[in-house]
């Protein structure tokens, strides 16, 4: 046997998924190290108009500050403040604590992923960081197609491009994420 074949076998045998493990398997396994993520940041950018829609900072277990068009929401917990005029005010939102807790937790995934079909495509790289990438439908909580790009160095999500409709409107856009587990991200009522 020859030494590149040799080379080739290795790189193959440390390099492979889990024997059976279908593409749906490691599309899951990013997403549940996502949700255990500590923090994070993601913008979301409209494809159709390349402007950005929204940035987010997230804060383990429950702490969200979402900036968009000049106006900025934060959620701790239970309670949301709202930037009006410049100051950050309590706003009375019956149930956002639940609200946003549901999209942190691995029953809402498995939720997701009932009607999901996933296909592996090529690896690409995003800014430089290979990827691999996967396309999928999803049917709830809306049917949408999406593409995500799952870094190959940590396993989480760089990327994710997503289009469908909701409430009557379609759209097109763009997650690109970033800080995992970044201390400096910190989010504190006012």
């Amino acid at each position: 046997m020859r030494f590149p074949t040799i080379l080739a076998i290795l790189a193959f045998l440390f390099t492979a998924t889990p024997a059976g493990a279908s593409p749906k398997d490691e599309l899951h396994d990013a997403f549940v190290k996502f949700l255990a993520a500590k923090s994070f940041r993601a913008t979301i950018t409209d494809l159709g108009k390349g402007e950005t829609i929204s940035t987010l900072e997230f804060v383990a277990p429950d702490r969200y500050r979402v900036a968009s068009k000049g106006s900025t929401q934060l959620i701790v917990g239970d309670a949301m403040y709202v930037d009006i005029n410049g100051q950050l005010t309590r706003m009375p939102v019956p149930g956002v604590g639940k609200l946003t807790a549901q999209y942190r937790n691995e029953a809402f995934l498995r939720q997701v992923e009932g009607g999901m079909t996933v296909q592996a495509l090529p690896d690409e790289s995003v800014d430089g960081e290979p990827a691999k990438v996967y396309a999928y439908t999803v049917t709830e909580p809306a049917k949408a197609e999406a593409k995500t790009w799952i870094s190959q160095r940590t396993g989480l999500p760089i990327q994710t491009d997503s289009s469908g409709r909701f409430m009557g409107v379609k759209s097109s856009t763009r997650t690109r994420y970033s800080g995992f587990d970044d201390p400096s991200i910190r989010i504190d009522a006012p």
